[in-house]
């Protein structure tokens, strides 16, 4: 998703985001974790299909010590890397952060084009860069 994310227009960019803040408090609220989008294509009607799924599982006690454990290194294994087990309140912050770079948001229009004002392109060009350089 990183390298081919999915556009859509301004209107779906605010409900998705709204879904997935909304969906992601509660998980975490309630010490949810392990969670994934999965998206899908209704082409009849030319929508996205989306929904929260995966292997759910509340962080538990087990899970706290497990996220402790390969944090602190004491077993053995690299020292202050990122744990593989997060608790709900960083899932959420990640899932959420992933979610704005998989779903870029397209403007609903165009803005209209700039009217350049008459002139050679130099005198244009000076007047925008005010003694800078230009690559006009």
């Amino acid at each position: 998703m990183p390298t081919s994310p999915i556009f859509v227009g301004s209107k779906a960019k605010r409900l998705l985001e709204r879904a997935v803040w909304n969906d992601t408090s509660f998980l975490a609220l309630i010490d949810v974790m392990d969670y994934s989008l999965l998206v899908g294509v209704d082409e009849e009607k030319h929508e996205l299909v989306l929904g929260i799924i995966d292997f759910m599982r509340q962080y538990t006690w087990d899970k706290h010590l497990e996220t402790w454990v390969k944090t602190t290194g004491i077993l053995g294994g690299p020292k202050n890397e990122s744990p593989t087990v997060i608790s709900p309140q960083q899932y959420k912050k990640r899932f959420r952060k992933a979610m704005t770079a998989y779903f870029l948001m397209v403007p609903d229009q165009w803005p209209s084009p700039t009217v350049v004002p008459s002139g050679s392109q130099t005198d244009v060009c000076e007047e925008n860069t005010q003694g800078g350089t230009c690559a006009c």
